[in-house]
């Protein structure tokens, strides 16, 4: 090959990996002003400590259809499993977000919450795949209705009853 093909070749190259960059850096920059996956994830990862009546959970803010709310986190198995069983609120705080490492289609039950609650499952850019009205159950978890979400999810937020704002999790503004 003569050195000017060589040359031609070379640019043709450095060309390519500049608009790779340059997609991978838009699709970055979206994700992150979308409140995407890589906000919602970070404000999880740097959650503080919670205060009653959860101090052994972790609490952050995050924008539900664009309001801002205070939730306790659920972020691991055994704190998932014991959610907001024999609680009939939730204290201070708006709700419980429940976060998994990977998309799951889980499902929920009411076993021995005594309340109604509303849940949304969210998938990982935070945007809300379904919703359901929970009744309580007092009787053994597999005596209890299971709610699923219509699709696979990454976080679900559970509130009172009537409480769960519209709209996809993001990060707060302000």
């Amino acid at each position: 090959m003569t050195n000017r093909r060589w040359v031609a070749v070379a640019l043709v190259a450095v060309g390519a990996a500049a608009v790779v960059v340059g997609a991978v850096k838009l699709l970055s920059d979206s994700d992150s002003a979308a409140g995407g996956t890589g906000s919602i994830a970070t404000a999880v990862a740097n959650a503080g400590p919670a205060s009653d009546p959860f101090p052994e959970l972790t609490a952050l803010r995050l924008a539900v259809g664009g309001r801002c709310i205070r939730m306790v986190v659920a972020d691991s198995l055994d704190e998932r499993v014991a959610g907001l069983r024999q609680r009939s609120d939730v204290g201070g705080y708006d709700g419980m977000l429940f976060v998994f490492d990977a998309a799951t289609d889980v499902g929920f039950t009411m076993s021995t919450v005594p309340v109604p609650l509303d849940i949304g499952f969210y998938d990982a850019r935070g945007k809300l795949v379904s919703a359901q009205h929970m009744k309580p159950c007092a009787k053994v978890e597999d005596e209890c209705p299971v709610y699923r979400s219509d699709e696979p999810f990454t976080y679900a937020l559970e509130t009172m009853k009537g409480k769960l704002p519209g709209g996809g999790i993001s990060t707060c503004t302000s």
